[in-house]
């Protein structure tokens, strides 16, 4: 049940961030680059502070999702006591199946999410090390 109430809240954040950034640039009026012997094209202006801080701000909803898996991913290990239960009760291999799947669907959201902190944290550096604007130029 918190599993769920956990993705909700995650996939609700970033619904959230993205329909935030489409409204906050959707009254500002794109840029026309023009060259000779080139087509022009428009390209939109982007609040980098704001971009950063909603990067940030999921990143550190993706750390603290990340601390609780590995919480979970400990406690749903298979110990000694889960295989005196799967040795004494019926059904016991029932159990130890359901417990081994949940360890590993764990051990998979937590690999997802180390990999997205990584990506995350990585895209926060190359914006935060672009300090002054970028123009791409065609070489003749």
């Amino acid at each position: 049940m918190t599993k769920i109430m956990h993705r909700l809240i995650i996939s609700s954040a970033l619904l959230c961030a993205v329909f935030m950034l489409q409204t906050a640039h959707a009254g500002q009026a794109p840029e026309t680059a023009a060259a000779p012997d080139l087509r022009a094209f428009d390209l939109p202006n982007v609040d980098r502070e704001d971009l950063i801080e909603s990067i940030e701000t999921l990143r550190s909803q993706l750390i603290q999702r990340m601390n609780e898996l590995v919480q979970v991913v400990a406690d749903s290990k298979f110990d000694s006591s889960d295989a005196l239960i799967t040795a004494i009760l019926p059904g016991g291999l029932l159990y130890a199946g359901y417990k081994k799947a949940r360890h590993e669907q764990a051990s998979d959201e937590l690999a997802r999410v180390r990999a997205d902190i990584e990506e995350s944290s990585s895209d926060l550096l190359a914006m935060q090390s672009l300090s002054a604007p970028v123009f791409v130029a065609q070489l003749p």
